[in-house]
């Protein structure tokens, strides 16, 4: 029969085994989650983009990947997170983004840009349009990003803007996942001036900036198209309404 303290000694140093087999289990897997992360990270960025697409296409691509940031906004209850996209550009030596106005929904101070586990902070609100859907937010520089020269990228000739079927690219976080990169064609046009992309999004993409085949930006998601039937209301997840950049008063933004 062993003895109590023989016991106690094994009891203890079956406690140190467990506890130290969780530490170490623990430690693995954050080391995994870390590799994982740094694997996503490695495969979703510009120099992973697929061979098939021409020289002009690939520099399309290449802005939409380089610019895409996630956009995060809590109401003023702490209880409310919006979830969108954003495209980074720098002005003067300024870093702004580019989204729309309804993923905004409380103050600056609540207000974050993210790329993987890099974050820049809001630092103002330099022009919101609740009417036209889009903002323009002063931020912080932020890591590992390239942000998009203005006079460089975006389109701003309106005898340069997409034709029926011209191909265009987005990258966005649809669903709160990404970021992702998507290839769509120009299906038409609002009455209002919107253009109509044949693509895929879902919550999360508004705000993703849309780039032609030259690698110009040419406008950014705002919403999905809904239709009705006599079986209710649907969402067409493959036709994109889409904000031209010439709706965005650039001038008056950028220079306040």
């Amino acid at each position: 029969m062993l003895k109590p303290r023989i016991i106690r000694v094994m009891i203890a140093s079956l406690a140190l085994f467990a506890l130290g087999f969780i530490a170490s289990y623990s430690a693995n897997m954050q080391k995994i989650n870390i590799n994982n992360r740094q694997i996503k990270k490695s495969l979703s960025e510009s120099n992973n983009i697929s061979k098939l697409y021409s020289i002009s296409e690939k520099k399309s691509l290449k802005s939409s990947v380089d610019s895409a940031v996630r956009v995060m906004s809590v109401d003023e209850t702490g209880e409310g997170i919006s979830l969108a996209t954003g495209t980074y550009f720098v002005y003067l030596g300024r870093y702004y983004v580019l989204t729309v106005s309804h993923a905004i929904v409380g103050s600056c101070e609540d207000l974050i840009v993210t790329y993987f586990n890099n974050t820049s902070n809001c630092l103002e609100y330099i022009l919101i349009d609740r009417q036209i859907d889009y903002a323009i937010i002063e931020v912080e520089r932020l890591k590992d990003r390239k942000p998009l020269s203005v006079l460089n990228s975006v389109e701003f000739r309106r005898n340069k803007f997409p034709k029926l079927l011209d191909k265009m690219f987005y990258t966005g976080y649809p669903n709160n996942i990404g970021p992702l990169s998507f290839a769509g064609t120009i299906s038409g046009f609002t009455d209002n001036g919107y253009i109509f992309l044949n693509s895929y999004a879902w919550t999360g993409s508004s705000g993703s900036g849309v780039f032609n085949s030259k690698g110009k930006l040419i406008g950014i998601i705002m919403a999905l198209d809904v239709g009705t039937t006599q079986y209710g209301v649907d969402v067409l997840e493959n036709l994109l309404i889409v904000i031209p950049v010439y709706n965005v008063d650039w001038s008056t933004a950028l220079h306040k």
